[in-house]
């Protein structure tokens, strides 16, 4: 019964979309070393992180995984002049 508890436990998080505090637009996050474990990943820069992990001494910064950058526009090929 513990087994079939923990299985739908973990369908349930596979199922369920990526949590916003870390799928949010933002590339850099502070994993927050306390009994969860939380990420925040609302930096923009790896210094505004820093300064909110050393604030407090919480956690740690990183790239956030989920981060995707936003797609630069291509520029048409010119064309020569003939």
């Amino acid at each position: 019964m513990r087994r079939l508890a923990i299985g739908l436990g973990v369908l349930a998080a596979l199922a369920a979309p990526a949590s916003a505090s870390v799928g949010g637009p933002h590339p850099w996050c502070l994993i927050i070393q306390d009994m969860d474990d939380g990420w925040a990943c609302g930096f923009d820069t790896f210094e505004q992180c820093r300064v909110e992990a050393r604030s407090g001494n919480t956690g740690f910064c990183a790239a956030n995984p989920f981060y995707q950058a936003p797609a630069t526009p291509s520029r048409p090929k010119k064309r020569r002049a003939k």
